[in-house]
């Protein structure tokens, strides 16, 4: 596997996780493509819009890492989600 299709795949990954937690998500906008810090864990920045409004946020490969706080809950989204994957494809996440 190439490392743009890596990427993507983490990124998929991290999108889902993001998914399955945060209700109200609307889209899911990759900044870059990922990176790993010192301590060997993979994240990425983000823009998500959330309820209409617009969120800078951190995941990681399982979802949520940090970022602006964003509106409670937990029950995730059941809707589809828009994913503008940092090597400019988009998918919905269903």
């Amino acid at each position: 596997m190439d490392k743009e299709n890596n990427s993507v795949e983490k990124q998929r990954s991290a999108a889902i996780g993001f998914k399955e937690v945060q209700p109200g998500v609307e889209e899911i906008k990759f900044m870059q493509d990922g990176s790993y810090s010192g301590a060997g864990n993979w994240s990425v920045s983000v823009n998500v819009i959330v309820n209409g409004k617009k969120y800078k946020e951190i995941l990681n490969q399982d979802g949520l890492d940090g970022g602006d706080p964003l509106p409670e809950g937990n029950a995730g989204t059941r809707t589809p989600v828009e994913v503008l994957y940092s090597n400019g494809q988009e998918a919905t996440l269903k």
